[in-house]
Order: C-alpha cells, then sequence, then structure tokens
C-alpha cells in the first residue's frame, strides 16, 4: 500500500500517472494527460471568495517571506496560488513597453515532487489553455500567460515604440537538487512559491532573497519611487510540520526568527523594504473558525482520519487533520502504551530539586548521548515512590566526536546550565567499558575518558547483563508510576528533543532475526534517538540494585531471604514482586 500524501484534496494514495514518466515527457505532453481536454473558461481576474478570514489576510499579504500553515483541504494552496494573480496585476507597468512584467518561480527539491503534487495543484487554478507550456524532459518546466485586466495607461509623452496594457505572467518550475547554491545562481524572478514549504530546506529562503525582485531588470522601472521597486516576495503553503523541521523551530522559537531576519536585514542598503516573515495559521478540523469547510463534503475529513487511522498512521491525523506540529512516527513506539505527552512532559523549563544531586545517563559512541537528572525518593516499602525529573540532555547526531570531545562538552553544558550543581556520577553502557580505539593510551576506556572530562566517576551499566528487557522495565515503571502529590515518576523537560521524539515517534520496535531464524521485536537502533533513549535507561536503572529490585523495596530484610525465612511473604497483599520493583522479573508472580 502506498504511502498517504496530502494535497488539497485530502489523503491518499499515489496517483496513476508516474511523476517520473511525466518529468521524462516535454511540458506540451505531460500537461495533456494532467488536464483534461477544457477549452473555455477565463482567467478569474476579481477578488475571490475565500476560504476564510486568514486565508484572505494571507492573500492581501505583500511581506517579503509570507507562510500558509494549514490543515489538508483547507484551500490554503488554492488562496496562494490566486495571489498571484493579484501580484502580477500590482506590480508596476513597465517604463520601455507599458507591460506588467511578473515571473514566479516554484522550487521543489526533485522534479517528481513537482509533477507529482505542485503542478497538478497548479493546473486547477490555471489550466493549460491559458497559457503555453514548454521546456521539461527531465528539466525546468515554463509556462507563460499573456492577459488584459480592462485597466489602461497611455504611453508617456514622447514614448517610442510598442506600448501594450498587457500582463505578461511567466512561471518556472526548477528542482533544485543536492545543490541548492548552484542551481539557484544567476536566477532572477519576481516572486518564489514554496510549495509544502516545509519539505525545502531553509537555504532556499537564504539564497532565494537574493534571486527575488529582479524580474524585471530595474531599467523597467526607471523613474519610479523607491518604495515601489522592492516588489520581491517568498511564499510558502504547509501543512503542520514535525517539530524538528527548520519551520517549526521558526515558528515555535520566535527568538531564532527574529536571529535570521536581522542577518537578513544587515545588509540591506539605506531606504530598502525591511524583509518581515509573516506566517498565517489556519484552525484545526474541529476548532473554531476552522476554513474551507463551506466547500468540503460534510463527511471530508471523517474520511480522511479514517483512512489514516487504517493505516495506522494516527500521528498523521494530528499533523494533516488537526493542524498540529507532532512528531511522524518511523513505526510502532516502544513506550507508546505507557508514554502521554500531556503527562510526562513539563509545560515549562524545569527547576533543579534543592539539594538533589545530578546524575547521568550516557551512551557510548561515536554518537555518544548524555541524560542529566535528579531523582527523589519517598515513602518505604511498597510505600515507596520513586520520582525522576530529566533536566536535560546532550546528542550531536551530525557529528562523530571522540570521548574526550564528548566530555568537554558535556562539562561546558553542566557548568552553563547547572553551575554548581553536585554530580552523584554517571552510569553508562557496559561497552563503554572496552578498550577505547580513540584513546592514546590502551587502558583508556569511553567512560573513563569522559568522566575525566567532566569531573566524574562513570559507572558501568550491569544490572541484567546489558539485556534490552531490564532496561525497557525501568523506563515503563518510571512512566507507570502512581501519581503522588501531583507528581509523575517520570517528567521531561520540553528541552529534550531527541527524549521526546523518541517516546512519540522515534523509538521503535523493529524485527530482528537470530541465527536459528527465529524473529522477535527489538527497539530499531538505527534512528538517532535510540542513542539517547539507551542513556535514560542507564540512567533510570541507577535507582535498582544488581539483582534489579530498587534500594529499599523490601525495607528491614536481609537480601535474598524470602518467605519465612526472614524476606518477604511468598503471598498476601503485603508482600511478593511488584510491577515496576523488579526491572529483572517486572511481572513475576502473575
Amino acid at each position: 500500500m502506498s504511502e498517504p500524501r496530502a494535497t488539497e484534496n485530502g489523503v491518499g494514495g499515489a496517483d496513476h500517472l508516474d511523476p517520473d514518466q511525466l518529468a521524462a515527457m516535454t511540458a506540451a505532453e505531460a500537461i495533456s494527460l494532467l488536464s483534461p481536454p477544457v477549452t473555455g473558461g477565463k482567467l478569474e481576474l476579481h477578488t475571490p471568495a475565500f476560504p476564510g478570514p486568514i486565508a484572505e489576510a494571507a492573500y492581501w499579504d505583500d511581506s517579503a517571506v509570507v507562510g500558509v500553515q494549514g490543515p489538508v483541504g483547507s484551500g490554503k494552496t488554492t488562496t496562494i496560488l490566486k495571489s498571484r494573480t493579484r501580484r502580477a496585476m500590482s506590480i508596476p507597468r513597465s517604463v520601455i513597453d507599458g507591460m506588467r512584467h511578473y515571473k514566479l518561480l516554484v522550487v521543489r527539491e526533485t522534479y517528481r515532487q513537482l509533477w507529482s503534487t505542485t503542478i497538478p495543484d497548479f493546473l486547477k487554478v490555471y489550466p493549460k489553455h491559458l497559457g503555453d507550456w514548454s521546456g521539461g524532459k527531465g528539466g525546468p518546466v515554463s509556462f507563460v500567460m499573456r492577459f488584459n485586466d480592462g485597466t489602461h495607461v497611455p504611453p508617456p509623452p514622447g514614448h517610442q515604440g510598442t506600448w501594450s496594457d498587457d500582463i505578461v505572467m511567466t512561471v518556472e518550475f526548477m528542482a533544485f537538487g543536492d545543490d541548492i547554491e548552484g542551481s539557484m545562481r544567476g536566477l532572477q524572478t519576481t516572486d518564489i512559491w514554496l510549495h509544502e514549504m516545509d519539505t525545502n530546506p531553509i537555504e532556499v529562503i537564504l539564497n532565494g532573497i537574493t534571486r527575488i525582485n529582479r524580474h524585471p531588470g530595474m531599467e523597467h522601472f526607471a523613474g519610479y519611487p523607491k518604495e515601489l521597486l522592492d516588489f520581491g516576495q517568498i511564499v510558502g503553503d504547509f501543512n503542520a510540520p514535525e517539530p524538528d523541521n527548520w519551520l517549526a523551530e521558526l515558528i515555535l522559537k520566535p527568538e531564532k526568527m527574529d536571529e535570521i531576519v536581522k542577518t537578513m536585514n544587515a545588509d540591506l542598503p539605506a531606504g530598502a523594504r525591511p524583509i518581515l516573515f509573516r506566517f498565517h495559521f489556519q484552525p484545526g478540523y474541529g476548532e473554531d473558525g476552522a476554513e474551507n469547510l463551506q466547500n468540503l463534503s460534510p463527511g471530508y475529513y471523517s474520511k480522511q482520519i479514517a483512512l489514516l487511522r487504517a493505516l495506522g498512521r494516527g500521528d498523521k491525523v494530528d499533523r494533516l487533520v488537526f493542524n498540529k506540529i507532532v512528531h511522524a512516527r518511523a513505526g510502532e513506539p516502544v513506550f507508546q502504551r505507557e508514554f502521554r505527552r500531556r503527562l510526562h512532559v513539563a509545560d515549562e523549563t524545569l527547576k533543579p530539586w534543592p539539594g538533589v544531586p545530578l546524575r547521568i545517563g550516557l551512551d557510548q559512541g561515536f554518537k555518544g548521548a548524555a541524560v542529566i537528572g535528579q531523582v527523589v525518593v519517598e515513602g518505604t516499602g511498597l510505600h515507596r515512590r520513586i520520582m525522576w525529573q530529566i533536566l536535560g540532555e546532550l546528542h550531536f547526531p551530525k557529528e562523530r566526536l571522540m570521548a574526550q570531545v564528548f566530555g568537554t562538552r558535556l562539562a561546558e553544558a553542566l557548568e552553563t546550565r547547572w553551575p554548581g550543581a553536585r554530580i552523584e556520577g554517571g552510569w553508562a553502557d557496559m561497552a563503554g567499558e572496552h578498550g577505547s580505539s580513540q584513546a592514546a593510551d590502551e587502558n583508556d576506556t569511553w567512560n573513563l575518558l569522559v568522566g575525566r572530562a567532566c569531573g566524574f566517576r562513570v559507572r558501568p551499566q550491569r544490572i541484567g547483563t546489558n539485556r534490552i528487557q531490564p532496561r525497557l522495565e525501568a523506563v515503563r515503571a518510571a512512566l507507570e508510576a502512581p501519581i503522588h502529590a501531583g507528581r509523575v515518576g517520570l517528567l521531561i523537560d520540553p528541552s529534550c528533543a531527541f527524549l521526546i521524539a523518541g517516546f512519540e515517534a522515534r523509538y521503535v520496535w523493529t524485527d530482528e532475526v537470530n541465527a536459528q531464524g527465529d524473529k522477535r521485536k527489538v527497539p530499531d537502533k538505527s534512528l538517532t534517538e535510540a542513542n539517547v533513549m539507551d542513556a535514560l535507561q542507564y540512567l533510570l536503572l541507577s535507582e535498582h540494585k544488581a539483582d534489579g529490585t530498587s534500594v529499599g523495596s523490601f525495607p528491614g530484610q536481609p537480601t535474598g531471604l524470602i518467605g519465612h525465612n526472614g524476606g518477604p511473604p511468598l503471598s498476601g497483599g503485603d508482600g511478593g514482586l511488584r510491577t515496576g520493583f523488579d526491572v529483572l522479573n517486572p511481572y513475576g508472580g502473575r
């Protein structure tokens, strides 16, 4: 079954026309297959009926960078495309020929993307009979449309040559491939449209901002006031992005957007129009003010929800239907049943508990990870409560770091975020005790090198001989701990992006086949979030003894004794193993 994708018409599988085959054809051939044989119909020149007030605000927005986020079917793509007609009609006339020359550059990573979604969406607003198509065969595609909006301006006195009131709108579709800067170098356009804006890297905007406002040349605007000469725009439409997408970071972290805007404006000449980013957010389905419902069937969104859930993609319901920024799942999350973001992720930055030392969980390797937390234990015996708060994480997925370098960065992070805090120690992967190939001394290990750089002892986590099941049970025990005095067993700081992504979507089950051909479910270690999740597991196991029980599980009883020998009773309500107490045998007695 094909992966569901979002379009203005909803969510569905791949079209019956192969985008790769369309890209290999001439533009005229491909367009003839995509478009019905329509010969009538005129270009819509009047102000359109808007899906809602948010879409209307985006339609009229002439800021340098404009984005519209909304659910599928909200009319955002159609609105953006119709606004290009308005922009073409609004551009100053050429003093050379009287015409208005407008060019729109449409940018995607691949031609497959252009032919699968972008060009079909474009044809819904600008059918093929309105202009001429050229190019193709694996390269850029051009559409040129010439029209007249009925306004007339006579040529200035003494003008020589042709003069026309026509508007020439040129649209060029191109893919940048692996070289954004090289592909966009030398391009001259009026505006840029980033369809599915979040799928384009931010480098497209950083390079594109120097490409807009360059068509037509300045000779066409000789004598115009300066404020009319700065006309270019980058515009984009998109569904709710994933939290680690650059677009989500701009939306969720206004300070980062301010930094980028400040950099872009730093070298502008005096009198130039400041570069502004403006984003418009349509309500999700079910929210007050949801847009374009008047143009959708009553069961439109119900069908989208049913389809996505039937495909096992409930996460896409949140993004594509409810317009919420959430992680896209890489599979079935390991802790899908136990983890609840509203319970286990704090609303704001966590403050360290006074007088409680920091503990650090570590996962070794060139993609090392650290999780920093605190633990508080209240009560004794079966009334004992273990409460963890995770203050931060450290992971550099785009770098391969030597142990010494990782340890230095960890030491700097600890001193910066929690200056003067007492550190009880670190608990790490047993593999970190092996001789490190990163060390000059063959006796040095990853754990030793990191601990030496940070100034604390790093202990190898030996519980369960590093088997995965005890580690997972330690996390489950914390997640499922009863709420006590308003506190959960595991509370995570909202800055821990890798941990949150792991719990929600990226720490997932995969199939492992052993030498005998037997298949079993294990966590997928190929995704970078697995490194941080491992570090969390080693951290949580630090509150468990070598036999798998947590400290004080059976207070006052000699270790290793059971029943009439002096240990806890074998049956009855006051003793016995309980889920969460013994991570080596979490379901003992059941």
